[in-house]
């Protein structure tokens, strides 16, 4: 069973696109990519009602479909929504509202989990020690253009050529094969302590400011979910130079940090 503690808030003075779900044996936070600063993307749907829909036909799959794989109940719960769009919106447009995804789940004795997107699944195994995968391919681009307008952030001409293309970056949007190209793993329950669903706006605490993934899953035993919040806050506050950073200066914060309890 997963014993969770959740925190999810919106960055200072917006809305949170973020969305997390939890029950005894599976987790999953998804992390509503930003629109990007372009006339339109096809859609007439935000980026908070795809975050929704997508995570109720998420939730839906996990918890009757317990045989399907992940990137199985990742791709269906993407189709289902895609069709629930209508047709005034163009789903081909490659910038159409789209989530990065962590999943979470206790099958038989192993954890499994799913990355798809900028988000973390972190994990402490028994004998104490932490570490974490991270879809991070959007930060390996390869001649990547950067520009800098409200914040720095990829040119979106550019971001439309590469997303859910080989050879660059993969989102859930309205394309069920971007959840085959999913990063995927397996745990043994009885070598893990304790797992950590994250989206980017806690992870860089690890990535900008210095902490450790031990860091992480102490901070939440001696202060609460909550303070995650408050510690990545303060971190951003204090930052010397935050325009360095690819990205907003503050971004919606969600963790769920669960404990495997018998």
């Amino acid at each position: 069973m997963l014993d969770a503690v959740t925190v999810s808030e919106p960055a200072p003075g917006g809305a949170n696109d973020d969305l997390l779900l939890v029950s005894g044996r599976w987790a999953v936070v998804l992390d509503g990519v930003s629109s990007y600063p372009v006339p339109d993307v096809g859609c007439q749907h935000t980026v908070p009602w795809f975050v929704s829909r997508l995570g109720l036909h998420l939730g839906y799959g996990l918890a009757v479909a317990s045989t399907s794989t992940l990137p199985n109940l990742l791709a269906t719960a993407i189709e289902q929504t895609a069709a629930e769009h209508g047709p005034a919106c163009d789903l081909g447009h490659p910038l159409t509202p789209a989530a990065t995804v962590a999943i979470v789940r206790l099958i038989g004795d192993q954890v499994e989990w799913l990355v798809l997107g900028d988000a973390t699944v972190a994990w402490m195994l028994a004998d104490g020690s932490a570490s974490a995968i991270t879809d991070d391919r959007a930060d390996h681009l390869p001649d990547a253009p950067v520009i800098v307008a409200d914040v720095r952030r990829y040119d979106p001409d550019f971001v439309a050529r590469v997303r859910n293309q080989p050879g660059g970056f993969w989102v859930a949007a309205a394309d069920a094969g971007a959840a085959n190209q999913a990063l995927t793993g397996t745990l043994r329950q009885q070598d893990v302590q304790r797992v950590g669903l994250m989206s980017d706006g806690i992870t860089r605490l690890v990535e900008r400011y210095d902490w450790s993934w031990a860091d992480v899953f102490a901070h939440v035993d001696q202060r609460g979910a909550r303070s995650l919040v408050d510690a990545v806050r303060k971190a951003e506050s204090d930052d010397h130079d935050p325009s360095r950073w690819r990205g907003k200066p503050h971004d919606d914060a969600t963790a769920v940090i669960a404990r495997l309890a018998a």
